[in-house]
């Protein structure tokens, strides 16, 4: 498998992770704003680490 589809992975479950603790975090936030905010944060992880991992793993496996 290429270095940059198992990084691409690796983001997704860091994001996956990221995720649940901040909905758990966000269920002990009194504030309706900062409960979107926590929410709008996990959700733009699922994006932004997959593709950050998918450049960043070739460099660091050295292809």
């Amino acid at each position: 498998m290429m270095a940059g589809v198992i990084g691409a992975l690796i983001g997704l479950a860091v994001a996956a992770v990221d995720y649940a603790l901040l909905s758990a975090l966000g269920r002990r936030v009194d504030l309706d704003e900062t409960r979107r905010v926590l929410r709008i944060t996990g959700l733009s992880q699922f994006v932004l680490l997959p593709v950050i991992g998918y450049f960043v793993a070739p460099y660091v496996a050295g292809e």
